[in-house]
């Protein structure tokens, strides 16, 4: 007895299943992996929608305040703004970037507080202005 060979179609029906099965898998198990290990990602996202909207409120109540004192600080005098400034040492490896970041500053604002130190060639030791 001989055994009959599939047609060509018929291999070539059941690779392309295989195909697509495993691409659906491929694709759908880490959506459903996030979906069962991220549940608290949802809960927290609204958690953090309803403190934003709290914040503004409070923001807004404030602004009276912080435009009062805004007038208070434009009257005093420039030895004032000096003593909010303090210096730091430059460490091995650190950038200016790094050192803007880590006090709040953008590199521009560092550079301006320091113009005749290039914040982008810094070496160890040098001494820095910061707010």
């Amino acid at each position: 007895m001989k055994t009959k060979k599939p047609s060509r179609i018929k291999y070539w029906i059941i690779i392309l299943v295989g195909y697509v099965a495993i691409f659906l898998i491929g694709f759908f198990i880490p959506i459903a992996y996030d979906s069962v290990t991220h549940k608290d990602n949802q809960t927290d996202m609204a958690a953090n929608a309803a403190s934003d909207s709290s914040k503004q409120k409070q923001k807004s109540k404030t602004k009276s305040a912080t435009a009062k004192k805004a007038t208070v600080s434009a009257k005093s005098t420039k030895s004032h703004a000096t003593a909010a400034l303090s210096k730091i040492e430059v460490a091995a490896g650190e950038t200016g970037y790094a050192i803007a970041t880590k006090y709040g500053l953008s590199v521009d604002e560092l550079q301006s507080l320091n113009p005749d130190v290039d914040v982008n060639n810094l070496r160890e030791g040098e001494t820095l202005t910061i707010k």
